[in-house]
């Protein structure tokens, strides 16, 4: 069985009336919302419909701009510490290496014995050679004997003219042979001497190349010697800059936040072939002080620039469009608060940056002297916002490590 629901006719004029009553509700609540929300949650606005002073301006930090005519350029150099002499030392003469008398780090003195060879047949070609000089000391002894009786004999007329000059030549010839024996006995020596290794000059061994045992060929390097007792500096530096480095000019580097003073001893006449700058080197005045090799020198030189501009606090620059920069100037509008305290509207202003220094940057562009610029809190602000300021001094002797 299906249930009907049977709805009471309505005439059109009844209609109507119904529909005006509900409208005219619902444009009452409406009001009556409108009425009540600010006195519930509080009027956000003044009398004059405006945001109150102190919700509606904020209050910015700036700086007074005091422009300079010049400003000092820092270039800084690069370098590192070089040993003044370094050496890969080796035997001039074929071996057997037979002992290292030095350990890497060691500090050796000029002279002092590092290697030896093994000289047993060096021994032995001497014992040889030895031999080889009484031989040749008889035979000379013999000759000299022979001439003096062929001589004699000549003067009686019992040997001919030819025999007494044979008796000189052979005489000669042993003179001769002597000579070289006693030589090649001078060249063994030489060897043996050779066979020892010892310091050129005083340093520390920096590398131990070679161990007992090995066969040498001449002049195979078995160890590296660094003289430590002097250290230079290699700089490099631009070409436009050498009359910054002339020789005997005392300058100033650091090397591990150590500053100390050195002197330019020489500079280098070509080129370095991957950089392309010219190599200075400098000569440490102290002694004393402690230097590794590879060690890296900063030389920082100071230029005087004659720029016309102001040096502004990082903080103080905001990118603009097309890769400017731009700072915001405070600037006085003609109206007090109820504290009786000058208002400002920030102006943008774009700017030049001439020079980086730290956490701080030389600009040029149209900043008159005396304005205010804002140095902390960009993000917070817009141009032609209307700000207090908190003023800290002139822009070139700001505190900048209280703006970052």
């Amino acid at each position: 069985m299906k249930t009907s629901i049977i709805l009471p006719k309505i005439n059109s004029s009844a209609y109507a009336k119904l529909v005006g009553a509900i409208c005219a509700i619902g444009a009452g609540s409406a009001l009556l919302s409108i009425l009540l929300v600010p006195e519930l949650f509080g009027s956000r606005t003044g009398a004059d419909g405006n945001p109150p002073a102190d919700r509606r301006i904020l209050t910015v930090v700036t700086a007074q701009v005091e422009k300079q005519t010049a400003y000092q350029s820092v270039r800084s150099y690069l370098g590192t510490v070089e040993p003044r002499r370094m050496s890969q030392l080796g035997f001039e003469v074929p071996g057997k290496l037979e002992r290292l008398l030095v350990e890497e780090g060691e500090f050796v003195e000029q002279g002092q014995l590092l290697a030896v060879l093994d000289v047993e047949r060096l021994e032995a070609a001497r014992n040889e050679a030895e031999a080889q000089l009484l031989e040749a000391e008889a035979s000379l002894s013999l000759a000299r004997a022979t001439l003096a009786r062929t001589t004699e004999a000549q003067k009686l007329k019992a040997v001919s003219i030819q025999q007494l000059d044979e008796a000189a030549a052979n005489m000669k010839q042993q003179q001769a042979r002597l000579a070289r024996v006693k030589a090649q006995i001078e060249r063994i020596d030489v060897d043996l001497d050779k066979a020892k290794l010892l310091a050129p000059y005083s340093g520390t061994l920096a590398t131990r190349l070679r161990d007992e045992g090995t066969v040498l060929a001449a002049g195979q390097p078995i160890l590296e010697i660094q003289e430590t007792t002097s250290a230079e500096v290699r700089i490099g530096v631009n070409r436009n800059q050498l009359n910054r480095f002339v020789p005997g000019t005392i300058i100033t580097g650091f090397v591990r936040d150590q500053e100390f003073e050195m002197t330019i001893d020489r500079v280098l006449p070509g080129r370095q072939n991957r950089t392309r700058v010219v190599e200075i080197i400098g000569v440490p005045r102290d002694l004393d002080l402690t230097l590794r090799e590879g060690d890296l020198v900063e030389v920082a030189i100071t230029d005087q620039v004659y720029r016309e501009g102001f040096w502004l606090p990082i903080s103080a620059l905001t990118e603009n469009g097309r890769g400017l920069w731009s700072c915001l100037i405070a600037e006085p509008i003609h109206s007090e608060d109820a504290d009786h305290r000058t208002g400002y509207r920030l102006s943008r202003r774009d700017v030049e940056i001439i020079s980086l220094e730290k956490d701080r940057v030389y600009v040029a562009g149209n900043v008159s002297a005396d304005d205010q610029v804002v140095i902390e809190g960009l993000h917070r602000v817009v141009p032609n916002q209307h700000v207090r300021i908190v003023q800290t001094g002139a822009s070139s002797g700001i505190d900048l490590a209280s703006t970052n």
